[in-house]
């Protein structure tokens, strides 16, 4: 039995990667309008970062992942939490049969992300920074052309190239040259006509504090988004996390040496 006292409200399913879920726990943290440790949200993070590659299985179209993702969600349902939260963009190619036997809500990042492009934007074009897998789902697709925005879509393959190598160094712990390959596909969407960019893949969340503000193009940050949207959800105050610190700044910009890292663990 769990005391009620302590008992987790929000539920994280992470790992997915391990950087990406630190980067939501901090903006959760930091995002929240407390003044002392017990104003926080009282929270598990359930992290599993051997769960099959998400990208890998929809472009196979087969359903690796599912399984694990279940036994996750109903681990998180046992400690008796209200929502659960994935930062993990990709993951919710499975949403709805992970929420169709869940208790507790499972909060949609694509859901939180149009209502911080409707705080952003009355109309325009949005250019979706995502893994493959994401984009081939089509869950984003739905809902920015359900909420009266137009898809950006860059002709260029080199933009979905620097995605894909953005998302990759990241989860190797390169977060400057992350960072810089993320700063061309921005431009790329830029020049495509886009009027706001969606980071839609919670490692490239990381590097967004460390990206040069791009003249008159919006950036959203779909961990930030999520995180907004389960302080909300749970009925937690909320402040902004712009000029905060972040894990990326935190990190110094990039990965420690390997000897170092070695040493060091």
């Amino acid at each position: 039995m769990i005391d009620d006292g302590i008992r987790p409200q929000l539920g994280i399913i992470g790992g997915l990667g391990p950087l990406a879920s630190a980067d939501f726990y901090f903006k959760l943290t930091r995002m929240t309008g407390a003044l002392r440790d017990n104003e926080h949200v009282p929270s598990v993070i359930l992290s599993v970062p051997q769960l099959p590659d998400r990208t890998e299985a929809i472009l196979a179209g087969h359903d690796g992942p599912l399984a694990s993702l279940q036994a996750a969600v109903a681990t998180l349902n046992a400690l008796g939490v209200a929502c659960i939260a994935m930062p993990c963009n990709t993951a919710h190619h499975w949403y709805d049969r992970l929420a169709a036997n869940s208790p507790a809500e499972i909060i949609h990042i694509a859901d939180a992300v149009v209502a911080e492009i409707r705080r952003s934007l009355d109309r325009g074009k949005v250019a979706n920074l995502a893994t493959r897998g994401t984009l081939v789902s089509g869950f984003y697709q739905d809902r920015i052309s359900s909420a009266g925005f137009d898809l950006c879509l860059a002709q260029d393959a080199e933009f979905q190239e620097r995605v894909d190598s953005a998302i990759m160094l990241v989860k190797a712990g390169s977060i400057a040259e992350a960072a810089a390959e993320t700063e061309r596909a921005l431009d790329l969407a830029q020049m495509a006509g886009a009027d706001a960019a969606l980071l839609g893949c919670t490692e490239l969340s990381v590097v967004a504090a460390s990206l040069n503000d791009p003249a008159g193009l919006v950036v959203i940050d779909s961990n930030a988004a999520l995180a907004r949207a389960c302080l909300t959800r749970l009925g937690f105050a909320t402040q902004e996390a712009r000029g905060l610190p972040t894990v990326s700044s935190l990190l110094g910009g990039d990965r420690l040496p390997l000897r170092l890292a070695r040493r060091a663990s």
